[in-house]
């Protein structure tokens, strides 16, 4: 969709229309009821004075709803740059080797082994560092567990905790229920201590609602998570509110036979913190590395660990701010809904001594006024659902996978590679009046020519820039 027609469906006429053709019926009928029965028209005394207050209240209660969305963008900058600064502190400053492994100076098969091992603990830190912010995408939106197309080859290998979720149950929505196995699946999460199952017995689970203790028993016959992508739920599954989908749902209601692939409620189900389980592995990585520190060559400095520690905590930290904002609901929005109700249910009745016929197209646009308003805020309180004027949490977790596989793509650059690369030929990029000279050239000159070039440098060019 065009970022104009996103802009056009984002105005809350369209989601207020049934109200406003509902006052329009409403101003017509008090209109005919005057013109051909008899006359309702009531002073307009109150008028004046109601709408100013009831105008008043509703600002306030948008700029609140305005105040929570800001604050809820402020924190998804937060963990943007808590997820940068791990990421970045996990790439360049953990050494190649961070096994602390002990080995022989000559022992180059080992030393490959242990630097291949550190690669690919650093990678799936980075991955979950990436998960993290798709599991906070559907933990606010009270998406239940880890059967989503986004989430799930990320985490589907991890031992699952039992938390408790900060946010009340919901009518949960999905596309299609995982698929449910009540013989050896069922006995083997939980039946084993830990929730850990044989080897031969693993590649036969699927998952289940009943899997409460692990998580990493979910492949299929194949024994992958790739194996069980066809079956998830997609990344995006906002609820279908159009008329059709409400009448199929009440026809199958009736029916007693709802077809699994509609988007349906279902019963309320907890909403597991997801994102607070990734941030004990990650947690898991940096108490590793201070286990090893005395072994690892060279040391990882104490700054650099304090670091770690900090952007975790700031990812957390962030959780909970945003957990706290979907919690919390603004106290008076029912009673400042049923006042708006009234206020515009009397509306008519005032007006048709001054407007005559064109009290109808009066009340609806009072409606439009009022009710744009207190649905805009009703929007805005919850900014992290899939309402057009909500965070755009989609294009959020999806510009931080994007900035994490290029973090990746390639080995931490060394300033040898770089500061000296024939191509760096240009000492002072800022001024017109340059030599190119390679940056091994000037090694060859020495220093005190590469000084005089400096001082030269001042009195040529700095008057130019």
């Amino acid at each position: 969709m065009s970022i104009f027609g996103h802009r056009l469906l984002a105005i809350t006429i369209f989601r207020s229309w049934r109200i406003l053709f509902f006052y329009g019926v409403w101003a017509t009928g008090v209109c005919l009821i005057n013109n051909y029965v008899w006359s309702v028209a009531l002073q307009s005394t109150l008028l004046t004075v109601l709408g100013t207050v009831l105008g008043f209240v509703i600002s306030f209660g948008t700029t609140s709803s305005y105040d929570r969305h800001n604050e809820a963008r402020k924190l998804w900058s937060r963990m943007f740059f808590a997820t940068r600064t791990f990421a970045r502190v996990v790439w360049f400053h953990v050494p190649e080797n961070a096994v602390g492994v002990k080995m022989e100076p000559n022992d180059q098969n080992l030393l490959d082994k242990c630097k291949a091992e550190t690669l690919v603990e650093k990678k799936t830190v980075i991955n979950l560092l990436e998960a993290y912010a798709v599991a906070v995408k559907h933990y606010l939106r009270k998406e239940d567990n880890i059967y989503y197309e986004d989430l799930y080859p990320f985490v589907w290998f991890l031992p699952r905790y039992s938390l408790p979720s900060n946010i009340p149950s919901h009518d949960g929505r999905v596309l299609h229920d995982p698929p449910k196995d009540g013989g050896e699946a069922e006995k083997c999460l939980l039946g084993k201590e830990g929730g850990r199952c044989p080897e031969h017995q693993r590649n036969s689970i699927v998952p289940t609602e009943a899997s409460n203790h692990t998580r990493n028993l979910f492949g299929r016959s194949e024994g992958t998570a790739t194996s069980f992508l066809n079956s998830l739920r997609p990344a995006e599954n906002p609820r279908d509110r159009s008329f059709m989908c409400q009448c199929r749902h009440v026809w199958y209601e009736i029916l007693g036979n709802e077809p699994s692939t509609q988007l349906l409620p279902r019963h309320k189900v907890p909403v597991h913190n997801v994102p607070l389980e990734i941030s004990f592995y990650l947690s898991s990585y940096i108490a590793a590395l201070e286990e090893r520190n005395a072994r690892i060559s060279p040391k990882i400095e104490a700054p650099t660990m304090s670091l770690l520690h900090t952007s975790l905590g700031n990812l957390v930290d962030a959780l909970t701010e945003m957990e706290r904002i979907a919690t919390t609901r603004v106290v008076y929005s029912k009673h400042l809904w049923l006042l708006t109700i009234i206020y515009c249910l009397i509306l008519p009745f005032q007006t048709l001594d001054s407007l005559g016929w064109l009290t109808i197209p009066a009340t609806v646009l009072a409606s439009f006024m009022f009710f744009g308003f207190l649905l805009a805020g009703a929007e805005i309180e919850n900014p992290f659902g899939y309402d057009k004027n909500d965070l755009p949490l989609k294009e959020f977790v999806r510009n931080i996978c994007k900035e994490l596989h290029v973090l990746t793509s390639l080995p931490p650059p060394r300033p040898s590679d770089w500061a000296f690369h024939p191509d760096n030929n240009i000492l002072f990029p800022s001024c017109s009046k340059n030599e190119e000279v390679a940056p091994n050239e000037w090694v060859s000159r020495g220093t005190d020519k590469i000084r005089e070039a400096l001082h030269g440098h001042v009195e040529r060019c700095c008057d130019h820039i």
